[in-house]
């Protein structure tokens, strides 16, 4: 989106006072902003209801061998990836 709205603001520049390079920045860090809240949104609200499974739910068991020193790392990576338990042995 910053590439489409810098040439836009480039463009438009020419008629206004700073001229196309000043609107051209200007309009290339409002459509970078622009699009980081729309994929912001996407991401955490329309991606978030997908998350969710309807009906009949899949178990799977998995056990990693690891050294202690990276136990705490695959933990953390299996909870953040919507783990419904974990144990360690």
């Amino acid at each position: 989106m910053a590439t489409a709205f810098s040439v836009i603001g480039a463009s438009i520049g020419f008629k206004l006072t700073w001229g196309p390079i000043y609107w051209g920045l200007i309009s290339a860090f409002v459509g970078f902003v622009l699009g980081f809240v729309i994929r912001l949104f996407i991401e955490l609200i329309l991606k978030k209801r997908k998350r969710v499974r309807k009906g009949r739910h899949s178990q799977i068991i998995l056990i990693i061998d690891c050294e202690e020193a990276k136990a705490e790392l695959v933990e953390s990576i299996l909870w953040d990836h919507f783990a419904l338990g974990v144990a360690k042995i």
